[in-house]
């Protein structure tokens, strides 16, 4: 790579994620589209995609074959690693000094991505985050300055460096295996079976806001240099916690060349309210965005409601409005935002909703892709299905994937005869040899609710297991589905459960879906209302449970008990399966028209506007305006 190469002149936007080497979920999604626009490109002609190289998996321990470092190198460019031998002098200068001063390593390289190469810069990280506790010398000094300076409270375990031995240790291991100590498997095995037996502690800890902090001041030096040397721009683009304190260290540090923006993709304090609720309350949508309805109306915040204050996801997002902008993929995560922190609503926080890719299809192409699936689904489950039912969702709580248990319970004697039998197929991802808690609960009663041979089969697709060579693709799948699930407890826009929306799909969305009120607009503007579009069925426990007057006040609704909320919700699971089935097309003909309504809704959700008349406006704007959202920040903090 030279200097001359025109992909590393102009202005410069960093995105930290965990996806700099591959998509994985709903970020990869936004960044894969974004840089296929070719006015993306005009604006930003250097992207660089930064990530750890691994995350912790539980224990305090690290997962070292899941390394980014290996994907870059199996299906992209490296220029420069830290984690072997021998690096171009020019490269060698620009990185060592980084990796000297904060005891990491860096792999920078490049990859193809939509639109053209981006630029990937991985940080290990393995040898100075282990547990709990951080070995950076520099990290006390930082924690302090955001502290004072920008009111991010953050108190960690910060040790002083690792001894002489071990540093001296790790450099043989990397030339000799390509890895650091830290990330050895040997290592790792030992460290996880002392925290099993005792001998050390590794407390359950938010492990990607502690890799958040510990990342921010190596990533900003190494960006440092990084950045273009021509008067060009760069802007730091946060979407979570993981990179809002690179965003901070930006502020702090980098106001003369750099600019930040805060394009919210999630809030990770209320979802993990809403999954696991206060002292073992359980899942609830109901009752959390009931209490933050409430909560809003009267004034009051979410660390007044909740003892959020020392959670340090709460800390580092409830700052992000120091950002030179602020905006949201969604109303509903705009709302959680001024939630978490009335300072918030000082300021605009401009919503972008995420985008949509239409599945192409005419009739023909739906019928020979049913055809195909249909034919799989006759060889691995043995019967000539009629009616298929399909959720593609990743392990998570938030996901509600027991919610399709409990529709389909109802469902199941409410199908006509001619649609039986019937089967959802439930596509997730999960480790076989050690399956989530939510993963097991879901299984046992898939397992019995098919012992019922009710006429409806539910198959629990393990996505990585699936047989090679299958004769379809998602796309056939999302063309041949009839009902389409979405759940979730928590969802700030909810793409998935749109993508069989263009093939005639009825789609089941959550009421708390981000993307349920763009929904809701562009079927006003088609002269619909929500509830009369035959595509959309709303499964909206949170609307159930208020208009059931369950409770009348924050407290009310936190002192609930589990079992109440879960009846209603039970009651929510009849009416989506009563208006799944009244929706059900009787014959070729409804079903085309469910076709032609589905697709006219679904290309109104387009990326292709989205990007150039909303996003890019956010993500673009002069040095001056920069300057004065630096002013108005000082101002307000």
């Amino acid at each position: 790579m030279s200097a001359r190469e025109p992909w590393a002149e102009g202005d410069l936007l960093v995105h930290l994620s965990y996806e700099a080497t591959r998509t994985v979920g709903g970020m990869g999604v936004v960044l894969e589209h974004l840089l296929s626009e070719p006015e993306y490109r005009r604006a930003f002609p250097r992207t660089l995609l930064v990530s750890p190289t691994v995350r912790p998996c539980g224990l305090g321990s690290y997962a070292p074959e899941e390394s980014l470092a290996r994907d870059l190198e199996a299906h992209g460019e490296v220029f420069y690693s830290g984690l072997r031998r021998d690096n171009p002098e020019r490269w060698a200068r620009v990185f060592q000094p980084v990796e000297a001063r904060h005891d990491v390593s860096f792999i920078y390289g490049r990859r193809d991505a939509p639109g053209g190469p981006v630029e990937v810069l991985l940080v290990d990280l393995t040898d100075v985050l282990r547990g709990y506790r951080v070995r950076m010398g520099t990290l006390p000094g930082f924690l302090a300055r955001l502290h004072t300076l920008l009111g991010v409270d953050l108190p960690f375990d910060c040790r002083g460096p690792r001894p002489a031995a071990w540093r001296g240790l790790s450099r043989v291991w990397r030339q000799r295996f390509g890895t650091r100590l830290g990330a050895a498997p040997w290592v790792n095995r030992l460290f996880r079976k002392a925290v099993r037996h005792g001998l050390m502690d590794a407390p359950a800890l938010d492990h990607d806001a502690m890799l958040a902090i510990v990342l921010a001041e190596p990533v900003f030096d190494a960006l440092e240099r990084l950045r273009p040397k021509d008067g060009a721009g760069t802007v730091i683009l946060a979407q979570e916690h993981l990179s809002l304190p690179l965003a901070y260290k930006a502020l702090l540090d980098g106001r003369r060349w750099c600019r930040t923006v805060y394009y919210a993709g999630e809030v990770r304090t209320p979802r993990v309210l809403v999954e696991y609720g206060e002292g073992g309350q359980g899942a609830s949508d109901a009752r959390f965005y009931n209490i933050q309805r409430l909560g809003l109306e009267q004034g009051r915040t979410l660390d007044q409601v909740y003892p959020v204050g020392t959670w340090p996801n709460f800390q580092i997002l409830r700052n992000g409005h120091l950002c030179d902008r602020v905006g949201a993929v969604s109303a509903s995560v705009a709302d959680e935002l001024r939630f978490l922190d009335a300072r918030y609503a000082l300021q605009p926080v401009t919503v972008v909703p995420h985008g949509h890719r239409p599945v192409d299809t005419g009739w023909d192409a739906k019928e020979a892709s049913r055809a195909k699936v249909l034919a799989h689904a006759r060889k691995a489950w043995g019967r000539d299905f009629r009616l298929l039912l399909t959720h593609i969702a990743r392990d998570e709580v938030c996901k509600g994937l027991w919610r399709d248990v409990d529709v389909c319970e109802h469902l199941a004697p409410r199908l006509p005869p001619e649609r039986k039998p019937a089967l959802l197929v439930m596509v997730t991802e999960w480790n076989e040899a050690e399956p989530s808690d939510n993963l097991r609960g879901l299984k046992a009663r898939v397992d019995a609710f098919n012992a019922k041979d009710t006429g409806l089969h539910i198959a629990l697709v393990n996505q990585p297991t699936w047989p090679e060579g299958l004769d379809f693709t998602r796309d056939d799948l999302h063309r041949a589905t009839d009902v389409s699930l979405g759940q979730s407890l928590y969802e700030s826009y909810g793409l998935a459960q749109l993508e069989a929306l263009g093939c005639g799909a009825i789609c089941v969305i959550s009421g708390v879906s981000g993307a349920r009120r763009a929904l809701k607009a562009v079927c006003e503007r088609q002269g619909l209302s929500e509830a009369a579009h035959p595509n959309l069925v709303v499964s909206d426990p949170v609307a159930d449970a208020r208009a059931a007057a369950l409770a009348d006040s924050v407290e009310g609704w936190k002192a609930l008990p589990a079992s109440v909320l879960r009846e209603e919700e039970l009651r929510t699971a009849e009416r989506v399966a009563e208006e799944v089935v009244r929706r059900l097309p009787r014959d070729a003909h409804e079903g085309r028209l469910l076709l032609a309504t589905g697709w006219a809704l679904s290309e109104r959700l387009r990326w292709e506007l989205l990007i150039r008349e909303q996003l890019l406006p956010l993500l673009r704007f002069p040095k001056e305006a920069a300057e004065e959202a630096s002013d108005w920040s000082a101002a307000h903090g």
